[in-house]
């Protein structure tokens, strides 16, 4: 696998911020700092995490509960709730949107992303491909399509409640994405 381009980062990254999420990039190795740096700023000491094999990899939980923050990984039903930061993996990225792409068949994993009010985004930079129609080439190249495809671009907005904007009414009210280079 190749890692993300300087252009395609770039690009997925002024796309999410022209919808009011937040970029960053980082190595695996500083990974756990980095997500802990972001919680701590945003003084959040309680957080879901629907830990995937790469934040196993990275030691991710580890690092956040040296940060001081309290991690539930399992009954995520139980805590996501109350918890105001979530954690979770993508499969793939659209640089053109500045979007996710969760291809998830467990619900704890799509959980993290819809009742957090602070959402962490983590995608690999060799998943993330430029354009709409690529993604879906690969969607329709699968040999079975997961129970959930969800398509995560920016904090959650509505305008059905009267005709005004509401952000966070239907997911997060903010949204930090972070491209992983492969190593």
């Amino acid at each position: 696998m190749s890692t993300i381009t300087d252009e395609l980062y770039e690009s997925f990254k002024k796309n999410l911020e022209s919808v009011n999420g937040s970029c960053m990039r980082t190595a695996k190795a500083g990974l756990g700092k980095l997500i802990a740096d972001v919680f701590t700023t945003q003084e959040i000491t309680s957080i879901s995490v629907f830990e995937s094999p790469m934040m196993k990899e990275a030691g991710v939980v580890a690092t956040l509960r040296e940060a001081g923050i309290t991690v539930h990984t399992d009954h995520i039903r139980l805590h996501a709730e109350t918890d105001k930061g979530g954690v979770s993996e993508a499969q793939h990225g659209i640089a053109e949107l500045g979007t996710i792409v969760q291809e998830q068949d467990d619900a704890d994993g799509r959980m993290v992303s819809t009742m957090s009010e602070f959402y962490i985004g983590l995608v690999k930079g060799s998943t993330i491909v430029a354009t709409y129609d690529d993604m879906f080439d690969i969607l329709s190249a699968m040999p079975e399509i997961p129970n959930f495809v969800g398509f995560v671009t920016g904090p959650s907005r509505t305008a059905d409640i009267e005709c005004v904007g509401t952000v966070g009414v239907h997911g997060p009210i903010q949204v930090c994405i972070i491209i992983v280079d492969d190593a």
